[in-house]
């Protein structure tokens, strides 16, 4: 079975698409998304001793736990997008496209 990927369509609804996070960051600590998560998943560890404990809540890590599995399974979602991509073999233009 052949598999045909129309590029012009899938760029279309790439641009149609809302400029939003891929995982609704609603229910996260500010604190916690922005001073402790984002910086660990660019590499920039933290020590214990950085961290503002007063600014969040016991109740908090469980949120944060949550979007980061979300955002974790979003990015499986996507790299099994660009893996499917990848696998589509190119075909000839049906039509000339430069003299």
């Amino acid at each position: 079975m052949s598999m045909k990927l129309n590029l012009k369509l899938l760029s279309t609804r790439f641009f149609q698409a809302k400029e939003q996070p891929c995982v609704p960051e609603d229910s996260v600590n500010r604190y916690l998304l922005e001073h402790v998560l984002r910086p660990n998943l660019e590499g920039n560890l933290l020590r214990l001793g950085d961290i503002d404990f007063s600014a969040f809540d016991a109740d908090d890590v469980p949120a944060l736990e949550d979007y980061y599995d979300r955002l974790y399974k979003a990015s499986e979602d996507l790299t099994q997008f660009a893996q499917t991509v990848a696998r589509v073999p190119p075909a000839p233009n049906t039509v000339r496209s430069f003299c």
